[in-house]
């Protein structure tokens, strides 16, 4: 019950077809391998170039203050602001230059007006050697500025300012992380097409696989029609099989090698039913011996007297022919007992061809009327208005219905025994379903001792039988199951011990017609 319980919930899960699956973990991968490195190269970048903007901003201010010292010392303001126009005009990174005394008050200047409100209180700074920076953001504005101060003359005269633009650094940045973002978006295609192929390389064989299984049944594994699987689609095997084997190629060879041991032991195991139906049927031959010998026996010990009479008087003419037509009669006879028990006893070919269930029925009662005979056991048979065709194989059919009378007589005998005053009765009738004009039932109804209920469970078990030894195999209701079910059909018993036993047998009609 809880394995039941297991293949429902395993049968509801959502499935995700493999190549989803595939694809969703490499961008999965791509995206975030892709993510990590845009940040880390930021980070580096970033750091790379503020540590360039720096050194060069120093270079600079060291350069200017070489040449602004003179100016300053002599108070020349107006050339110090020539000097510091020329150089800012000749490099666009520079934002502004301040050149500040001791006390930080700007003594000059590149802003073409005045000076921005907070920028002289930037750096708040006493007379030293250290060169030191910080960022700025004019109001209004989203440029950002690296402001680098260094000292004039250890700080003696003043100190000089140079604000340097930080765009580059962002377009710098924004093409590396646009470059990255690329790549990441090419490397997703590409591990797309190769999750395509991969994916479709490995289902293929998987889905083949799955269809064959899906497909095989027993009609596949008896016309000998089951497919082998192949480990790559046919446009691309040649190319595929120069690689090396692996997991997929084990997968598929053990399958082929599984579905040929299935053939096999099919196979095998169809030969074993065959020797065990003829066996089940020379042991019904031998419980008819004695009564076909009866039936030979009658009509040659009438023939011998006839050929005795007409030896007597062999010119009465009339007479001679009177005994000729008995004799004639006779050999029919006995033609007709030797020709159903050969019937009977050849091996079958096991094809089935269109077929009357009533003949073949007629048929067994016919083999085993001696030994009705001999039990004293009254046959009703009662047979339906149509002529009813089945698929089916006559002679699997006849050791069928023949096994089941062969039962029921014995079944009644037994009773018998044990009370003689019992008057053995075998109700046979047959026809089409009333609710299904496709069925044909067959039913046995007897009177005999029955079936113990704690043993109709074991009587389909192949050599259980409850018989005394000699008496008989236990494949009889075993073959008979098999047969009856390779027809397409169904077999019921029922019974009641002391009471009866009811063979019930429902069978496919091909076509029917009425008399």
């Amino acid at each position: 019950m809880n394995q039941i319980s297991l293949n429902s919930k395993e049968t509801e899960r959502v499935k995700i077809p493999l190549f989803w699956k595939f694809t969703i973990g490499m961008v999965v991968v791509v995206v975030l391998f892709g993510s990590i490195n845009v940040v880390l190269v930021h980070r580096i970048i970033f750091s790379s170039l503020e540590e360039e903007l720096q050194e060069k901003g120093v270079f600079m201010s060291q350069i200017i203050s070489e040449r602004a010292i003179n100016y300053i010392l002599f108070d020349d303001i107006v050339a110090l602001n020539v000097l510091l126009d020329e150089v800012k005009a000749a490099d666009e990174s520079i934002e502004y230059i301040l050149v500040c005394d001791i006390d930080c008050r700007i003594k000059a200047h590149t802003f073409d007006g005045l000076v921005p409100d907070g920028l002289h209180d930037i750096h708040q700074r006493e007379q030293s050697n250290e060169v030191i920076s910080a960022h700025v953001k004019f109001q209004g504005s989203d440029k950002l500025i690296r402001d680098i101060s260094i000292p004039l003359l250890e700080g003696n005269i003043g100190f000089l300012r140079v604000g340097l633009t930080e765009d580059n650094i962002g377009r710098t940045l924004n093409q590396a992380t646009r470059t990255l973002l690329g790549m990441i978006l090419t490397l997703v295609v590409i591990s797309l097409g190769g999750t395509f192929i991969f994916s479709y390389l490995v289902t293929s064989p998987v889905k083949d696989i799955s269809n064959i299984a899906d497909n095989l049944d027993m009609q596949s594994i008896r016309e000998k029609k089951l497919m082998s699987a192949t480990r790559y689609p046919r446009r691309v095997e040649k190319v595929m099989k120069l690689l090396p084997g692996d997991e997929i190629d084990i997968l598929v060879s053990r399958f082929n090698e599984m579905v040929q041991r299935l053939q096999k032991a099919y196979d095998e195991l169809e030969t074993t039913q065959k020797k065990l139906i003829q066996s089940e049927k020379l042991a019904s031959i031998g419980t008819l011996a004695s009564g076909v010998a009866h039936e030979v026996n009658n009509p040659l010990a009438g023939i011998m007297h006839c050929i005795s009479r007409i030896k007597k008087n062999p010119g009465n003419t009339v007479e001679a022919a009177k005994y000729l037509d008995l004799m004639e009669e006779a050999a029919i006879k006995m033609e007709m007992v030797v020709k159903n028990l050969l019937d009977f006893a050849r091996q079958p070919d096991h094809q089935k061809n269109d077929l009357d269930p009533k003949e073949a029925l007629k048929n067994s009662l016919t083999l085993a009327e001696h030994r009705l005979e001999k039990e004293k056991i009254k046959v009703f048979l009662n047979t339906c208005p149509y002529n009813v065709l089945i698929l089916g194989n006559k002679n699997q059919l006849e050791q069928v219905f023949l096994n089941l009378v062969l039962n029921s007589i014995d079944a009644i005998a037994d009773r018998k025994r044990q009370n003689p005053e019992i008057s053995g009765e075998l109700n046979v009738s047959c026809g089409l379903m009333e609710n299904d004009k496709e069925k044909f039932f067959i039913e046995l109804k007897d009177n005999g001792s029955g079936i113990p209920s704690e043993n109709l469970t074991k009587i389909y078990d192949p050599f259980f039988t409850t018989k005394p030894p000699g008496k008989g195999t236990g494949l009889g209701l075993s073959v008979s199951m098999n047969i009856i079910g390779d027809h397409g059909g169904e077999m019921e018993i029922k019974s009641v011990r002391n009471s009866g036993t009811i063979v019930s047998i429902i069978l496919p009609v091909k076509s029917f017609t009425s008399t």
